[in-house]
């Protein structure tokens, strides 16, 4: 026979797995939208062809090793004209 508390644990462990399923769910999604901001200004750096070689070999080691602060370092400084 169960009584109102275990009832009450079990309500509350489904409703706070339901809650860290969507947590989980817009983590992922911030992750993945991270990665893709870091891949893009990595390939745009490779590619960018107003960059002098130091600037370039400078941007993909900032990139690199700062992960996502570098990616957005490399998106806010100014570019050569």
């Amino acid at each position: 026979m169960f009584e109102f508390a275990s009832l009450l644990t079990l309500a509350q462990s489904a409703s706070s797995d339901a809650a860290f399923g969507i947590f989980g769910i817009i983590m992922l999604l911030v992750g993945i939208s991270f990665f893709g901001l870091w891949l893009w200004s990595l390939i745009h750096c490779i590619k960018n062809k107003q960059l002098s070689d130091n600037n370039r070999i400078i941007g993909i080691v900032l990139i690199v090793l700062l992960g996502l602060l570098g990616s957005l370092i490399y998106l806010f400084l100014p570019r050569e004209a």
